[in-house]
């Protein structure tokens, strides 16, 4: 899961954001070999523009474009359960500009509305893990951790192949701020088992964090050497991300990783 404050928040957005992508690029792939008819294009090209508008920042727009293509009824069940999902990510992404803004009542109503279609999306697939893990990310920005970590297990039950949930359930575990959420030993596990599934940048990162929360520090730093080497490319000419390493000297310190209390966090109290 490829995260001190600002740089642990833009990466958990990172992963969303790569999960949203993907299940897009699934869904249109679903919907081309089905030969979707002419009518149902637009709705399918509302969401493609939707999620273009979401990664340069254009919420509003994008929040508009998702809205069309779930009111049009063309959607079919596949289709209709990433709109929901997608324009999720967009409302809670507003919703923590909005926080930044010191408009908590603002913020609030849109994460509500952001549950709200995470909870549509999982009615209408609800055996799709990633619809549990972004939501449970979303609990998280919200200092929500047990309904986080449900969520996250939620995802591993109805979908044991996908290795986010995984991931997300680790990185919770391994550097959770109340220390109530916080186990080592567990977050190994999980963190295995994400990187049994894909080995990146990412969950190398996550494995260093739980190795670090279990006090074995030394192996925490070679597998965040690891995760360093593959975020600087093939060629070792791209640079690591800052957040990356400092938590490498972190663990060559001796000292374990510790996520800052999210923002959102003071939306439920």
């Amino acid at each position: 899961m490829s995260i001190t404050d600002r740089g642990n928040k833009a990466i958990t957005r990172g992963r969303l954001r790569l999960a949203l992508a993907l299940a897009l690029a699934l869904c249109l792939a679903v919907l081309l070999s089905a030969g979707a008819a002419g009518a149902y294009q637009w709705a399918q090209t509302d969401v493609n523009r939707g999620l273009d508008a979401h990664r340069l920042g254009e919420l509003a727009e994008a929040l508009r474009l998702y809205t069309q293509a779930i009111d049009s009824g063309q959607l079919e069940p596949y289709g209709l359960s990433v709109a929901y999902n997608d324009r999720a990510a967009a409302w809670a992404d507003e919703g923590d500009i909005l926080l930044a803004q010191g408009d908590k009542k603002r913020a609030q109503k849109d994460f509500d509305q952001a549950m709200a279609d995470y909870a549509k999306a999982i009615d209408v697939n609800p055996t799709w893990g990633m619809l549990f893990t972004n939501r449970g990310l979303t609990w998280q920005r919200l200092g929500q951790y047990q309904k986080a970590l449900d969520d996250f297990n939620r995802s591993i039950d109805v979908e044991p192949g996908y290795g986010p949930g995984y991931q997300a359930k680790a990185w919770l575990l391994a550097t959770c701020p109340d220390a109530k959420f916080r186990n080592g030993g567990e977050a190994m596990d999980m963190a295995r088992q994400a990187v049994f599934i894909e080995r990146n940048q990412g969950t190398l990162d996550t494995l260093a964090a739980a190795m670090a929360r279990t006090g074995d520090y030394i192996q925490a730093a070679a597998v965040q050497e690891q995760a360093a080497d593959l975020a600087r490319g093939s060629q070792g000419d791209e640079p690591a991300p800052e957040p990356l390493l400092r938590r490498l000297q972190l663990y060559k310190q001796k000292k374990p990783y510790t996520a800052p209390i999210p923002p959102g966090a003071a939306l439920r109290k």
